[in-house]
């Protein structure tokens, strides 16, 4: 069976994942990253980011 998130659902998900990361003592910079360019793409699925 085919797994299916909303874009709500995913952003939690992606906060849980990045305070995972912090946890696990992953420095402010990778933590930044991971998440930061995961965010991109959540708001390139959400039509508020264009790529330039």
């Amino acid at each position: 069976m085919e797994q299916s998130w909303t874009l709500d659902e995913l952003r939690n998900e992606l906060a849980r994942w990045g305070r995972e990361l912090v946890a696990a003592g992953k420095t402010p910079n990778t933590v930044a990253t991971y998440v930061g360019r995961t965010e991109i793409f959540l708001r390139w699925l959400d039509g508020t980011y264009t790529p330039r």
